[in-house]
This record gives C-alpha cells, sequence and structure tokens, in this order.
C-alpha cells in the first residue's frame, strides 16, 4: 500500500438525493483505485434531501469515516455548481483520521467544541496529530468559543481550520455530516495526522477606505458603538442613509457584501473581514463574527479584479508548506461568489487552477464563514473571517 497520499474526488449534479450521492461516491472511489480510503468529505447543495444524499455516499464507502455538510454551492475542477454534490476521498497507508461532533452550538459553544474534539481524539488510531479539520452551522454567531474548546483538548496553538456550513443563501438552515449522521446546530470536526503535509493560503482582496474607528462598546458579534457614537451611525455616513434603508429591508445587500467592516483586534493584527447582516436597537450593527472591544473597525471595499487577484494570492501561499501536492480543498466565501457572478466565480476557480496545475485535484464549497489559522510566535491562533478564499494544500 503506498505511503503518498492520494485525493480523489467525484460529482453529480442529479436531483434525485441517493442517486446523487452513489454516483459522486462511485466516481470518487474509481479515480482512487485499489487503495481504501481513509476519510471522505462531503458537501451538498441544500436542494438535495441530506438524509438520501448520505445513505447513496454510504452505500459505496461502506464504514469510511466521512465528515462535511450543505452549502451555499459546490466547488468542481471545472467550476462553481450551485445544484450538486461532491465526495472527496483521502487514501495513504500512513495517514491516521477520526470525527468526532458536538451539537447545540448556538447556545453551548465551548462545550460542542470540546466534544468535538474528544470524540475524534477517543477514536484516533496513531500519536502524530496534525491538524482539525472543522465544518460547523455557518447560522450560529462567532465561534471564538469553538475553537477554544477544541484546543483546550488538542492544544493550546493546535492548527484549527475549516469553513461554516451554508443553505444557498437562504439562511435558514444548515447541516453537518458526521459518519452517517444528519447533524444542525452542530460542530463536526476530522482529527488528521501521520507524516502529511498541510499547507495555508488564506486572502480577502479588500482594501479600507475610512479611517480605523475604535469599537468602545460591542458583545459579541454586535457592535453597538464606534468612537462613543452608535455604530450604525458611523457606518451611515460613510453608505448614505438610502443604502443603510436597503440593507435593513434585505439584510445581507449588494452594498454590505461590496463595503464590509475591517476588522483589526491590534495594531500587528491582519485585517479580518466582518458583513454587517443586520441593524439592531439603538444603532447597534449585527456582524458575521465577533468583534472585540478597544480593537478598531474600518470600512472595505472590494472589486472584482482584488478579490480574483485574491484567490492566486491564497493558492501560492498555500503551496508553498508541501513538497509532494496530492490535492487541493477550497473554501470560498459565500458573499465572493456574490461580488464576483458566474462567469467571474468559474475564473476564480481556473485561476487557482493556473497556480496548482491542471491535473491537480481540486474541491470544495462555498462557506458562510472560514476557520482561519494565523501563524504566531508560538504556533497558530485561528480567527475567524467571513469573506475570504481559504485553500487548503494537502501532501507528503
Amino acid at each position: 500500500m503506498s505511503q503518498a497520499l492520494t485525493m480523489s474526488i467525484g460529482w453529480s449534479v442529479r436531483a434525485d438525493a441517493l442517486r446523487a450521492g452513489k454516483e459522486a461516491a462511485s466516481s470518487a472511489m474509481e479515480r482512487l483505485g485499489v487503495t481504501p480510503p481513509k476519510l471522505a468529505l462531503a458537501f451538498s447543495s441544500i436542494h438535495l434531501h441530506q438524509e438520501s444524499l448520505l445513505e447513496g455516499i454510504h452505500s459505496v464507502i461502506g464504514k469510511t469515516p466521512l465528515l462535511g455538510g450543505s452549502s451555499a454551492g459546490v466547488i468542481l475542477p471545472t467550476g462553481p455548481v450551485s445544484h450538486g454534490c461532491v465526495v472527496i476521498l483521502l487514501a495513504c497507508s500512513t495517514l491516521s483520521c477520526s470525527v468526532g461532533a458536538g451539537e447545540g452550538v448556538k447556545d453551548r459553544q465551548r462545550e460542542c467544541g470540546q466534544q468535538a474534539a474528544f470524540g475524534a481524539l477517543r477514536d484516533f488510531p496513531g500519536n502524530q496529530r496534525s491538524c482539525f479539520l472543522m465544518f460547523a452551522d455557518g447560522l450560529a454567531p462567532g465561534y471564538s468559543d469553538v475553537v477554544r474548546g477544541i484546543c483546550e483538548v488538542l492544544g493550546t496553538s493546535f492548527l484549527v481550520v475549516g469553513g461554516m456550513a451554508g443553505d444557498d443563501m437562504r439562511f435558514s438552515k444548515t447541516y453537518q455530516y458526521c459518519k452517517q449522521r444528519v447533524l444542525h446546530n452542530a460542530v463536526v470536526g476530522a482529527l488528521l495526522g501521520g507524516p502529511i503535509c498541510i499547507g495555508i493560503g488564506n486572502a480577502h482582496g479588500f482594501a479600507p477606505i475610512s479611517k480605523p474607528h475604535r469599537v468602545t462598546k460591542a458583545a459579541g458579534p454586535i457592535v453597538y458603538e464606534l468612537d462613543g457614537q452608535p455604530a450604525a451611525t458611523v457606518y451611515e455616513d460613510y453608505l448614505g442613509h438610502e443604502s443603510i434603508a436597503h440593507m435593513q429591508k434585505q439584510g445581507l445587500s449588494r452594498q454590505g457584501i461590496a463595503y464590509p467592516l475591517g476588522w483589526q483586534a491590534d495594531s500587528s493584527s491582519p485585517l479580518l473581514l466582518r458583513n454587517v447582516i443586520g441593524f439592531g436597537e439603538g444603532g447597534s450593527l449585527c456582524c458575521t463574527a465577533d468583534v472585540s472591544e478597544g480593537s478598531t473597525l474600518q470600512l472595505m471595499i472590494g472589486n472584482r479584479e482584488l478579490v480574483l487577484e485574491a484567490a492566486a494570492k491564497a493558492a501560492k501561499q498555500a503551496m508553498q508548506s508541501v513538497n509532494r501536492l496530492s490535492g487541493i480543498l477550497v473554501f470560498d466565501a459565500a458573499v465572493r461568489k456574490r461580488l464576483l457572478g458566474p462567469q467571474q466565480a468559474a475564473q476564480e476557480i481556473a485561476m487557482i487552477q493556473s497556480v496548482i496545475g491542471q491535473s491537480v485535484p481540486l474541491a470544495g464549497c462555498y462557506t458562510y464563514g472560514e476557520q482561519v489559522p494565523l501563524q504566531t510566535a508560538s504556533g497558530y491562533e485561528t480567527a475567524n473571517q467571513t469573506g475570504s478564499i481559504l485553500i487548503i494544500a494537502l501532501g507528503t
């Protein structure tokens, strides 16, 4: 059995979920050859019946551990697909992996992170742990406490990376997959280990167009005051009353996508994106991830050219840590897909392929947020992005 990591991909655009799952899994198994898979990843459109989809996949892969979830569209080597599913299989004789889940994340984030990590650690067959690949409900607010719970089990600076499940921009209900179970309001994760190499690339391509504003009052993803003023008032000064009125009706509108907020924990930290998805009483802003008091926010702007360049940048960054590349996982923010439109969303995938090579397996999905590990002096610190592209390079 080969010690090289192998990644194979299969997909289907059938409307029948059971047949779609079988077709995608069968195609991935055929590309894998005789090597048995150690881990399966699955992502699908919300239009497919989720339980039937997993039934179809497991009818092919058997007891292979499975992880994944619903999305805002799947990413294939041929480009984005709004209605369909993708199955990714990882195989290697020296790869160690196990999966775990924690339920009820909206009310008990830290405990859910601990539960998912404990579940994966309990069944982990090896000693060398490399990465925790995490997927979770994209409608739950913030994820700082989830990551804290995971790291309390696996280690303070352990590598945690992944994406937030979506539901085709309905913002109603997302699903998470763990083994043969379809969950919601959950955190699921795979613990990977063995002699594998994992490279991480992340970029967003948005640039600041305002001065930094100090966050003087905030709680989780709710920003109450900027520079001592109601946060919505400061936001309205830049975008105008009509744009704000439109955003209040639409929720995550095109203006909110094109003009997110750039959050910076301190002067040495990178600018992380936060989309405004709602307005509360007293002029507060509801963002897509946590914002801490004492940090700064700036209005950002993105255009299609910079967003496309960011994809190539993230791919190059991910490949730096991998000598023998086996495959690429792509977790791309759903808001980027909406900003780019169908034609340029396909171009974004083509730009990644121009960096990694056309023959390298590539797949993933569009997410409601990306869990991004930032390198620090002591290891990794995971941050939640909500408008970036996350690329994970896998190899040996």
